[in-house]
């Protein structure tokens, strides 16, 4: 409890008279979920430079290297949960505007896919809590992913 009203207190510091989206990413870390979206668009579309560049410029942005592969598992998660037919009420990370992108990005991807990508990405958050290259590990993942062969073509 203490935390959360430290939180808000830090927030209503920094806002100027209402706290918006972009004051909460900002103090937290996290990124727009915009820019996240573009991010995940260049994985989709296996365009690892790109996806390096958006991560380069999330940096820029202030976003934090520790909390962007947890931002992105949470994405993938949502958009795995499209993949199994799961309803809106199930998206949990995801704003409501971004629905049909989870869609469209589940069926280009594929559920075995999104599963290599999520496995990638948990084991890079683990090995982030132990690292000091912490922007290196993220950069990894993102080629990683970038360079996933079509899985579901694996499949009988």
């Amino acid at each position: 409890m203490r935390d959360s009203q430290s939180l808000l207190e830090q927030l209503l510091a920094v806002a100027e008279g209402v706290v918006t989206a972009e004051d909460v990413n900002s103090l937290l870390g996290l990124a727009p979920a915009d820019r996240l979206g573009r991010l995940v668009e260049h994985l989709v579309a296996r365009d690892a430079s790109a996806a390096l560049e958006e991560f380069d410029a999330a940096q820029d942005g202030g976003v934090e290297v520790g909390q962007f592969p947890d931002q992105l598992v949470g994405y993938f998660r949502d958009v795995m949960m499209s993949c199994v037919g799961g309803s809106a009420n199930q998206v949990l990370y995801a704003l409501p505007s971004q629905a049909d992108e989870l869609v469209r990005f589940g069926q280009e991807l594929g559920i075995h896919t999104v599963l290599a990508i999520l496995q990638i990405l948990d084991q890079t958050a683990a090995r982030l809590r132990l690292s000091v290259h912490g922007r290196t590990l993220v950069e990894m993942a993102l080629v990683r992913i970038c360079n996933l062969e079509d899985l579901e073509d694996l499949n009988p």
